[in-house]
């Protein structure tokens, strides 16, 4: 089969979570027989590794809109955004000639941002799957992009129950198929001690990690209170933070932990390019957002690893971990509760063993890679066919 598939940009240095399924799924089924090409609205950081796979990639500036945020948004700054989205945009007819001449059996449009690519292919009469990544609250915004989603999507596959919740709630419930991400642990990945070691980590201490974006929404900032309040009652607890986005996020992330009377047990990183061997270096992931994350990959990163994981119950959160189990949920925002769980799989390596285990059972069944690009291939080649 021949796909095209439409990619949303967050930025061009750091893949989301969402573009990183997207290569996934696109190099499976290059591996599969089918003909893949991709285009990114801009500079991609994964257009070099994606060609290597054997995909075409067109990167062809064009502005996808950003008024899917989950925290409510100044009227101003959204008024700005719908207007710049607007705004008279060369790149959708490059798109169109693009789609015209690669000429796809079925567009796989990846976010809600990406309307303008579901919209080229819809003008030329092709067929497309939405992958919808995002939990939108109700209101005008959501109603925005449902009537988007009715004009333009044959299929919408939404990546968890938690979005599919609120397509349904809007009545596009016969068009939506739940089908979960998919990851797998890379072969030959080092030891963590060597990493520990590159990195300057403790060698003996429990090292509790965040990774994940600087901004106030993801959450770092109640990790850092949470890993404050364990670190005065356990005295082997280690925070490790790796983060990306603006700088001036991050500049306020190195001030919050300079401030700390624990700062010397805290060790900001770079961004990772390989998570796996930073996740081989930890004993516990947490996930701390604020705004509810639709199926947050660092997650199931952590369980494929074998990582036991502490979150807020947010989104698809509880979808993820197997509470007790697998990790620990707890309500959204209650630091207090964050903290307790992790001075208990800090205390307790037999406990971090066993819940790292259960985890990556459960990633390699319920998130496999394998049960991932089989869905997608069905629901792929049904809006391909009609069937």
């Amino acid at each position: 089969m021949k796909i095209a598939a439409v990619s949303h940009l967050a930025s061009p240095a750091t893949p989301t979570g969402a573009e990183k399924s997207l290569s996934s799924l696109v190099e499976n089924l290059v591996r599969r027989g089918h003909e893949v090409g991709v285009v990114a609205p801009g500079a991609w950081c994964l257009t070099s590794s994606m060609r290597r796979a054997g995909v075409e990639v067109a990167e062809i500036p064009s502005r996808p809109c950003w008024l899917v945020q989950w925290g409510r948004q100044p009227l101003v700054t959204q008024v700005m955004r719908y207007l710049r989205w607007r705004a008279p945009d060369l790149g959708v007819r490059r798109m169109m000639v693009w789609l015209d001449r690669f000429w796809p059996e079925v567009v796989l449009v990846n976010c809600l941002p990406q309307l303008k690519g579901a919209a080229a292919a819809r003008a030329l009469g092709l067929p497309v799957v939405w992958h919808v990544r995002e939990i939108v609250p109700p209101g005008s915004r959501r109603r925005f992009f449902v009537r988007r989603l009715a004009r333009d999507a044959r299929r919408i596959v939404a990546v968890s129950e938690a979005v599919a919740a609120w397509i349904r709630d809007e009545g596009l419930g016969d068009r939506v198929e739940v089908v979960h991400n998919g990851v797998t642990v890379p072969e030959g990945s080092r030891a963590g001690s060597a990493v520990r070691a590159e990195l300057g980590l403790p060698a003996d201490d429990v090292l509790a990690g965040f990774l994940g974006g600087a901004a106030e929404h993801k959450g770092v900032g109640r990790f850092v209170d949470a890993a404050e309040r364990a670190m005065e009652r356990s005295s082997r607890l280690h925070a490790v933070i790796a983060v990306y986005g603006p700088e001036s996020d991050v500049a306020a992330l190195r001030s919050r932990v300079a401030g700390s009377p624990y700062s010397g047990r805290f060790s900001l990183l770079p961004p990772v390019n390989d998570v796996f061997e930073l996740l081989s270096a930890l004993d516990v992931v947490a996930f701390s957002s604020i705004w509810p994350d639709s199926l947050p990959r660092v997650i199931m990163e952590a369980m494929a690893a074998a990582r036991p994981v502490v979150a807020f119950r947010t989104g698809g959160v509880a979808e993820m971990v197997d509470d007790g189990a697998t990790g620990y949920v707890v309500e959204p925002g209650d630091t207090a509760a964050l903290a307790d769980r992790l001075m208990r799989l800090a205390a307790d390596g037999g406990l971090r063993r066993r819940m790292g285990e259960a985890g990556r059972c459960r990633a390699h069944y319920e998130f496999s890679v394998e049960r991932h690009v089989d869905r997608m291939e069905s629901i792929l080649t049904g809006a391909a066919t009609g069937s």
